[in-house]
């Protein structure tokens, strides 16, 4: 259980990474956080239950909101004009 006010994220939640470290080992690439999951520099986890998380960077979880050909300094109600 988390000692922490707010309480860390749990480790199942989408925001789990911003538990806070409670042992850190940056020699050998990993850290401990709170909520029990094990982070490793090239971004991939191991979650207490045993399973892995491939390494990731923030922008894989991004989807481009401007289609090819598109002006994304137009306002979103512009690009849909009648032709």
């Amino acid at each position: 259980m988390c000692p922490h006010t707010p309480q860390c994220p749990a480790p199942n939640g989408p925001d789990r990474e911003a538990a806070r470290t409670i042992i850190s080992h940056p020699e050998q690439g990993w850290s401990l956080l709170c909520n029990g999951i094990v982070i490793f520099e090239d971004t991939g986890e191991l979650l207490p239950g045993g399973d892995a998380i491939a390494p990731h960077r923030p922008t894989d979880l991004i989807t481009p909101a401007v289609t090819i050909g598109q002006d994304p300094l137009q306002p979103a109600d512009s690009r849909t004009s009648a032709a």
